[in-house]
């Protein structure tokens, strides 16, 4: 008689990065950075290549501090 055996597999959700700056949603592959707000430090800011690169501004949308 073979036994059968069932192998559970458990992924963690990814979770969704988006660019503080350009609001578009930053690929998994891409050179992106991420880092707590300078001011209040609750909100973690992502940075899209393209916008880092480019000195786009962001906002809290915490604390409303704006950074290069």
């Amino acid at each position: 008689m073979l036994a059968l055996t069932t192998k559970i597999v458990l992924h963690e959700t990814a979770s969704i990065r988006i660019c503080s700056s350009c609001k578009k949603l930053i690929a998994p592959d891409e050179k992106a950075v991420s880092f707590r707000c300078p001011n209040c430090g609750s909100v973690v800011i992502w940075r899209c290549q393209k916008c880092r690169t480019m000195t786009v501004p962001y906002k809290c949308p915490n604390c409303g501090f704006e950074g290069p």
